[in-house]
């Protein structure tokens, strides 16, 4: 078989072209897995605890390990119902990362005063430890109790 110079360059440029193709894919579908989607919502009985200046905290922390939050979001209270996102980007620590752990807890937690510690008062939802890397519908977060 006889290549000429010609075959080579178009063998190069396919090759250029797919490889990005590619990496593209690869990165998109990396990138869906380091972000998870959350539906955040008061439960009715503390509908009358709402205050909608309060704080709303939503974060993930490591099922085992660390109790520090590996990614945070914070909104206004009177934003609820709510639909938001953790990501990697919301690490506090870039070694305490969402993506370093492979079972996480979703908490949301509503603070009158708008302090990251939990306070007496707080009113909180969690989810159990979930396999956030597999999910394929949003995390459903009910703030159900006070703390």
């Amino acid at each position: 078989m006889n290549i000429t110079l010609s075959h080579l360059s178009k063998i190069f440029f396919y090759s250029v072209i797919l490889s990005f193709a590619l990496s593209t894919s690869v990165f998109s579908a990396e990138q869906a897995r380091q972000s998870v989607k959350l539906s955040v919502s008061l439960a009715p009985a503390l509908q009358d605890k709402l205050n909608p200046e309060y704080t709303l905290f939503v974060y993930a922390r490591a099922a085992k390990g660390p109790r520090m939050p590996l990614a945070i979001v914070r909104h206004k209270a009177g934003e609820l119902p709510l639909e938001t996102q953790l990501d990697a980007s919301m690490a506090m620590m870039p070694q305490m990362s969402l993506t370093k752990f492979q079972h996480v807890i979703f908490m949301a937690r509503i603070s009158a005063s708008g302090n990251a510690m939990t306070q007496p008062g707080d009113l909180m939802g969690e989810t159990p430890a979930l396999e956030w890397q597999t999910l394929d519908k949003p995390v459903v977060i009910i703030i159900n109790k006070q703390n």
